[in-house]
């Protein structure tokens, strides 16, 4: 494509945006299509400008007209500023940041995230979240904090007390951020725009698909794992049925099953992996010790496992001697089992034995992924304020691997990371994918532009996605044989707020026969968080869809309806084997009333086929151990400060409904410190969904003019309250 126009800082439409110093190279062409652009750092295109232009042009031919926009950024602003404008006046659909683009780090925005809640009192780097949001998201309000000292890159922002409390992006974004792997970062930036130009003329339908469940991915559960084949048949009907080839891999299927998940990764073929896992910036974890079948094999384990301990927990040699004394009163072992824990040899074999359960930043170059898109549902794997970090290795290797999508910190496992997988297969860009479902920490790791080719030629998935919104379309769209045109249709539906909006997603979760369908409305019904939400939530704890029935046991914790509390005991009792589920119901139940509690346990096992009704008793009952220390730490004082302030904090997984009212007075204690008062502001922001959200939100507006309470209380305050009403 020829460039028709440069325009540089001294350019009248520099002037009319308002921006410093850049140079826009605008498309040729443009007419009425929705645009791109790339941003990259005046290095960047000094250094890669040939590339930049190829990508820039296959952009073009796939009608896609692309701005490329450089500049030496000093602050997030100015590419905020200019995604503003684009959008505004040019159809912006998306854009791409290559190089050195200024990293947002985000505060006061944890709810935001799905799991993400670390005590934002310590270290600033660590308790911020690195999130592209600030950019696509052009509704979110931040206010400003300052420059990193130590990284330049990095800005921090409190997302602003009178902001949406909730994500709707506006565009779509991706990253393309060099790692540190020893060679040329402007090197591996051309390298990367070469194969990605390469894949857009390439030809290539979603058709070989893989997916990885490491070693403690939804509590082991295998009801959890079977449920991901039905879904993705519902989301690409037939493709896997034919030609078309999927593959499910779990972390016990073989000893170290890192080697087959490798083998995986370099077939020229693969389109899409999922990992379902634990991660950090620089490693993905795969599989656990391997499981021992005889006498000598469990005490190798054993004998491996203590010399871990050794070596990780033991700080000095009295608390060593305290260890092996603790094995000897406890199992009558003596100290040999810690025998050469700290010889070099068999040090350096442990270590060995340690990397085989998962992939580290080195194994991924030298695998050189082939895959051509990689979902990381996992934590970490996407932390792109990390020089180096495993997402960037995928798409940096030498592979074929061209785009990820990674979270930059921790991520709830009870999510669904397969949400509106199909509209990848009708051939929508993985951007217009991903600003349908993302959080805070999601990002697109690579080109946002990929598509596939559509499995039906039917649906062009790009298409339908940029199409102008028009709600008897919409409408006419739920008729739709395909579960993720459906999805689509209602997100849209939602999002320009039709006005039947509720009671069309309660109907159709009460007809759809597919599940993807069911949870979309689930989802959609969390976000308005009326009645019918509240409502439906009693037949999806029933729903065929384990992920369904999970996510409504965690949801009743979160409204915290006592008429709740005989659903949830009589699932725990029959559907038992769904090990995940079970286990949110036991964490669940302490959040709702003491009475109707064991009222409902005694009432449905009375009337339920278990033997053993005493055992289950007392695994339900035991919820309410925690119930008590909890109350009686916040409410009691019956500890220290520092550990009454630990179990507020609880309160932001666990909301306790029936103790709201004396959370409330705490609040109105003069007594009571500045610091366990925004603690406790904190933990209430959490109660949207809650029964009691009325009174947290009625407390907190008296509270904010309350003149005897102290500027931060009132500034926390306001804060919880806009986040309880803020819809």
């Amino acid at each position: 494509m020829k460039v028709v126009k440069t325009i540089t800082t001294v350019g009248l439409l520099c002037f009319a945006l308002g921006v410093t110093a850049q140079t826009i190279i605008r498309p040729e062409n443009q007419g009425k299509s929705p645009t791109f652009a790339i941003f990259t750092d005046e290095q960047t295109w000094q250094h890669c400008r040939e590339e930049l232009e190829a990508y820039r042009d296959v952009l073009g031919e796939e009608q896609l007209p692309t701005y490329i926009i450089y500049n030496n950024w000093q602050r997030p602003e100015e590419v905020k500023n200019l995604i503003c404008k684009l959008h505004r006046r040019n159809r912006l659909e998306g854009a791409v940041f290559v190089g050195d683009i200024p990293i947002p780090m985000i505060r006061k925005a944890q709810h935001l995230t799905s799991a993400f809640k670390m005590d934002e009192t310590v270290d600033r780097r660590e308790s911020s979240v690195p999130s592209d949001r600030f950019y696509d998201d052009l509704h979110l309000e931040f206010e400003p904090l300052g420059q990193d000292s130590l990284n330049p890159q990095f800005f921090y922002y409190n997302l602003d007390v009178h902001s949406p409390q909730h994500i709707r992006c506006d565009i779509y974004t991706g990253r393309i951020k060099p790692v540190a792997d020893g060679t040329d970062p402007y090197e591996q930036i051309s390298r990367y725009l070469r194969k990605a130009v390469h894949e857009h003329r390439t030809p290539n339908a979603l058709d070989q698909f893989f997916s990885y469940t490491g070693h403690g991915s939804y509590s082991n559960s295998l009801t959890a794992w079977i449920m991901e084949p039905f879904t993705l048949r519902e989301q690409m009907p037939g493709i896997f049925d034919r030609n078309g080839r999927a593959r499910f891999m779990r972390f016990n299927m073989y000893d170290y099953p890192k080697d087959e998940v490798s083998h995986m990764l370099r077939r020229e073929d693969l389109d899409l992996a999922i990992f379902h896992e634990h991660g950090t910036p620089d490693r993905q974890y795969l599989s656990g010790n391997p499981s021992t079948h005889d006498t000598e094999g469990h005490i190798r384990a054993m004998q491996a496992d203590r010399r871990y301990y050794a070596r990780t927990w033991t700080k000095d040699t009295e608390s060593l001697r305290k260890a092996y004394r603790q094995l000897d009163t406890d199992y009558g072992l003596d100290s040999t089992w810690f025998a050469r824990y700290n010889d070099p040899t068999q040090t350096a074999q442990d270590s060995l034995d340690d990397l085989r359960t998962g992939l580290v930043l080195t194994d991924i170059s030298r695998i050189a992924p082939n895959v051509r898109m990689v979902i990381f549902d996992a934590c970490y794997n996407g932390d792109f304020r990390e020089d180096d970090y495993i997402a960037g290795r995928y798409i940096f290797s030498q592979g074929r691997s061209v785009v990820a999508f990674a979270n930059s910190v921790n991520v709830l496992q009870d999510k669904q990371a397969n949400e509106l997988l199909g509209l990848l297969g009708m051939g929508a860009r993985v951007g217009q994918w991903a600003q349908l479902t993302n959080i805070l920490e999601s990002h697109v790791i690579g080109d946002p532009t990929l598509r596939f080719t559509s499995f039906t030629p039917d649906v062009d998935g790009t298409d339908l996605c940029n199409r102008p919104y028009k709600e008897q379309e919409m409408l006419d769209l739920l008729a739709s044989p395909y579960a993720d045109v459906q999805n689509l249709a209602l997100h849209r539906l939602y999002r320009h707020g039709y006005p039947g909006i509720s009671q069309l997603l309660r109907q159709k979760f009460q007809t759809s026969p597919q599940a993807t369908v069911r949870y979309t409305c689930l989802a959609l019904l969390e976000k308005l968080g009326d009645e019918n939400f509240c409502d439906i939530l009693i037949p999806a704890l029933t729903d065929a869809n384990e992920f369904i029935r999970r996510t409504a046991v965690r949801k009743m914790a979160a409204v915290g309806r006592n008429d709740y509390v005989p659903h949830l005991i009589k699932a725990y009792i029959e559907d038992h084997h769904s090990v995940r589920l079970a286990f949110n119901i036991q964490l669940a139940l302490y959040v709702f009333d003491e009475q109707p509690v064991r009222q409902a346990i005694d009432s449905v096992l009375q009337h339920s086929y278990v033997i053993d009704k005493e055992k289950f008793r007392q695994e339900l009952l035991s919820a309410y151990k925690q119930r008590t220390s909890s109350d009686n730490a916040i409410i009691g004082k019956q500890e220290k400060e520092r550990w009454r302030i630990l179990y507020i904090s609880s309160l932001r997984n666990y909301p306790i409904h029936g103790s709201v009212g004396d959370y409330l007075r705490i609040l109105q204690d003069p007594k009571e410190s500045e610091e366990l008062k925004i603690a406790m502001l904190q933990a209430l922001a959490w109660y949207r969904l809650s029964r009691k959200r009325q009174n947290i939100a009625q407390a907190c507006r008296r509270l904010q003019r309350d003149k005897h309470a102290s500027p931060a209380v009132r500034t926390e305050a306001e804060r919880t309250y806009y986040r309880l009403i803020n819809e």
